[in-house]
């Protein structure tokens, strides 16, 4: 075999090689779609959008686009595999914002990609959003009880919910049973907060 030969056939390898690695790391990146968006592309990853007519901001991890429509999926890291309302609603703001400032149709139908904790195994969760009407009447009793127009409150069940609420030292000063929790970084626990007063 000449020496142009063999720098050929190296060259050709390598090539071969350098594709079947792309292809592991596509696969193993998304190898999580469900069915549905299997040949679904990807339209939009963390971006943030704004719907001015209604006062809402949000930011999403994923937008996935397919015959037109635009389907979100939202990733978790969580020590189980289960959807929780705060991501129903944190998807359902998604939404409008994204159908507003795109134009395009954002599916009622959404996916919570959740990682286990500590094992790494990821699973992906079917859910259905909220309509507008529903989202807006959230966003009206969250600002009645900024302004402590609502109700009396009651605190959550399960304490693992008021970890980045920003109302925790509120109700640790009111019901005195929230000693043990922390404040943390969830977003999906102040994606109301950001909306401006009185802009529904």
């Amino acid at each position: 075999m000449t020496e142009v030969a063999i720098v050929v056939t190296i060259g050709l390898l390598a090539a071969i090689a350098w594709g079947s690695l792309g292809r592991l790391r596509r696969g193993s990146g998304e190898s999580w779609r469900p069915l549905a968006l299997r040949h679904a592309e990807l339209a939009f990853s963390e971006q943030t959008f704004r719907s001015h007519r209604h006062g809402l901001v949000a930011r999403l991890d994923r937008a996935y686009r397919q015959d037109g429509t635009l389907t979100l999926v939202e990733y978790k890291t969580r020590r189980f595999f289960v959807v929780y309302r705060s991501d129903v609603i944190e998807l359902s703001v998604q939404r409008i914002a994204l159908s507003e400032a795109t134009g395009e149709p954002v599916s009622i139908d959404a996916y919570v990609l959740v990682q286990h904790a500590t094992t790494g195994k990821r699973r992906v969760l079917p859910t259905r959003l909220l309509g507008l009407g529903e989202v807006l009447a959230l966003k009206r009793r969250r600002q009645a009880i900024v302004e402590r127009r609502a109700v009396r409150l009651m605190p959550a069940r399960s304490t693992g919910l008021c970890v980045g609420c920003a109302h925790l030292s509120r109700c640790q000063d009111e019901f005195g049973d929230r000693g043990g929790v922390t404040p943390g970084d969830d977003r999906s626990a102040s994606i109301l907060a950001n909306a401006p007063k009185g802009s529904d």
